[in-house]
């Protein structure tokens, strides 16, 4: 199960995040909240992305839309990783000639050849 967090909660457990500060964050689409019957709750990971926000919002001075386009290319890149890690593992599954044979592929594709 998925321990969650009340805005109090929230606001208590995130270095430098503030009331307004979410507010802007939540307007953003930094995170967005689980509607329960007791308002809203966050996960941990919601934490974790707030964490990083505060954090490049003061060290760079972001504003909250640039925060969250940062944020979901961040996303993206952890999405593309995970990919990846499936495809390798796809790869070290092929019998040995297979795999030269992909590697010589991905390597003339990537060096051109070199």
């Amino acid at each position: 199960m998925t321990r969650t967090l009340t805005e109090e909660q929230l606001i208590a457990t995130v270095t430098h995040l503030t009331s307004t500060r979410l507010t802007e964050y939540l307007a953003a689409e930094i995170v967005i909240p689980e509607q329960t019957e007791k308002g809203p709750v966050y996960r941990t990971l919601d934490a974790a992305r707030l964490e990083l926000a505060c954090e490049l919002h003061d060290q760079y001075e972001m504003e909250p839309d640039a925060l969250s386009m940062m944020i979901s290319l961040i996303d993206q890149m952890h999405g593309l990783r995970a990919e990846l890690r499936e495809v390798l593992k796809a790869i070290e599954a092929q019998p040995e000639p297979v795999r030269q044979a992909l590697i010589k592929v991905i390597g003339t594709a990537r060096f051109g050849g070199k």
